[in-house]
């Protein structure tokens, strides 16, 4: 009985897992070449979860990463989830990682629930004070008021 639970859950984290980025995406990040992008972007991608050195990002949390702007801007216009969890972070809390105001403003303009909590009861607050993320810790913190 344990071995046929184990093959169960081999079988299905096998299927559930990310697949690997393609260098071709990356790339397109990196340098931030929206027009690239559009050629590679499909709606069945758009919010999938993409393996990059051992971590699952969203290519909205990548391009946030990355600070990808312009290709940051085009997913949302292609109304990429801002809500996707990929390494249990949403893109909100990707922003407070990395200070990206700007970023974060759009999200919250897309309709970002700014208040949600991961598995581990972190929110974008945590990161943003975990990082020490000024600008974001007194953005979220205007929502208070």
């Amino acid at each position: 009985m344990k071995t046929l639970f184990f093959t169960i859950l081999l079988i299905i984290s096998t299927y559930a897992s990310a697949q690997e980025i393609s260098e071709d995406l990356k790339n397109v990040l990196q340098n931030d070449n929206v027009t690239e992008l559009k050629k590679h972007l499909t709606a069945k991608d758009l919010d999938k979860c993409y393996k990059l050195d051992d971590t699952e990002y969203s290519l909205l949390t990548l391009s946030i990463k990355l600070n990808a702007k312009s290709c940051f801007a085009e997913l949302v216009e292609q109304n990429a989830s801002v809500e996707k969890t990929c390494n249990n972070k949403t893109p909100f809390m990707y922003t407070a990682k990395y200070n990206r105001l700007t970023m974060a403003k759009a999200l919250v303009k897309a309709g970002v629930q700014i208040r949600v909590r991961n598995s581990d009861k972190q929110s974008a607050l945590d990161f943003a004070k975990k990082y020490e993320s000024k600008e974001i810790i007194e953005y979220i913190k205007s929502f208070n008021q």
